[in-house]
């Protein structure tokens, strides 16, 4: 509990900031042509943070969180007054929800086998998901479909490399679920 707690509030943290930054910015993503909203730096370390999560609590613990980030977002534009912030938090619920389950069909079976692999997979077939519908219930359009996407990629891919080397120094006992 002492490692999942942090990795929690830091997960929760980010999906409320990814979902502002997107409600407010357009950024352009490095390494690519593209544009992308604010919040998809963020949106790829979620992605490989709940495979690190399930690796240390199992799904019970890591699903909730993504109602619980959606949930405060919404809370936060409705206090404020923005509008926009509610639209991309209700628009990121649903396709984390989405994305979210069908990222950890694919990282389930293949953790303890190929962690590397499983968080590589699982968050590429994930952010491939989660660019298109979030996109398409926040804005009506999927225009930042690439710069999402590769924006998410590439912190997947620095995610990937850091949950190689956090298994070498650290490693973790995996859970049933």
């Amino acid at each position: 509990m002492r490692v999942f707690a942090p990795l929690a509030a830091l997960y929760v943290g980010l999906v409320i900031l990814a979902n502002w930054l997107a409600s407010a910015y357009i950024v352009h993503v490095p390494l690519t042509p593209y544009m992308a909203p604010a919040g998809v730096f963020a949106i790829g370390a979620i992605l490989v943070l709940r495979d690190w999560m399930q690796q240390l609590k199992g799904l019970r613990w890591t699903m909730p969180l993504v109602y619980t980030a959606g949930l405060i977002s919404w809370g936060v534009g409705d206090v404020a007054g923005w509008t926009a912030l509610q639209k991309i938090a209700v628009a990121s619920v649903i396709a984390f929800t989405v994305s979210e389950t069908i990222e950890a069909a694919i990282f389930t079976p293949l953790r303890k086998k190929r962690l590397g692999l499983a968080v590589a997979l699982s968050a590429t077939v994930g952010n491939a998901i989660d660019s298109w519908l979030f996109l398409t219930l926040a804005f009506g359009s999927t225009l930042f479909f690439w710069g999402q996407f590769w924006g998410k990629t590439e912190m997947i891919a620095l995610g990937v490399l850091l949950t190689i080397a956090r298994r070498r120094v650290l490693p973790v006992a995996s859970v049933a679920s």
